[in-house]
């Protein structure tokens, strides 16, 4: 019985250490990652976890191939930031394409701090376009003037 008051204590004492250094050492300054087999994966962060804006996987590298998962996944044909003040038409194409070809769904921050601003100070629209795998349809999008300003837009293909 001693024993078990020891160890209950022990638990206790451990638990409330965990619990403190977590609060002190910033655990939101830890990002986890879970993989489908179960492992985990912690990742010290540089800056708080708040100032996030968003995440981006990036493809390590090109399948080869026929691969029926690839034949319905986005492709971006064109983004454009600012047309509606004369930017050229696909002025953000390759960094929409960068995060955004080759997913089923794509969720985007239009960030003008990342993107660039062609024209400061005013309130640009965005617009894009985008395929999905082989399917001829064109898939439009566009947001009004303010854009830039953390609007989100999702990009989807249909699953099949």
């Amino acid at each position: 019985m001693t024993y078990l008051r020891g160890f209950v204590g022990f638990t206790l004492v451990l638990a409330v250490l965990v619990f403190f250094v977590s609060e002190v050492m910033g655990a939101d300054d830890i990002m986890v990652l879970r993989y489908t087999d179960g492992s985990i994966q912690r990742i010290r962060l540089e800056k708080p976890s708040e100032s996030i804006r968003q995440i981006e996987f990036l493809e390590g590298g090109r399948i080869s191939g026929p691969d029926p998962w690839r034949d319905n996944r986005i492709k971006v044909i064109s983004a454009t930031y600012g047309m509606n003040y004369g930017a050229s038409f696909g002025n953000v194409t390759n960094h929409l394409a960068e995060i955004c070809d080759g997913k089923v769904e794509c969720e985007y921050v239009i960030d003008y701090k990342v993107i660039g601003d062609p024209f400061p100070n005013r309130r640009k629209d965005y617009s894009v376009e985008w395929q999905c795998g082989r399917d001829p349809e064109r898939h439009v999008m566009s947001v009004p003037p303010g854009a830039g300003m953390g609007e989100v837009i999702v990009l989807r293909c249909p699953v099949r």
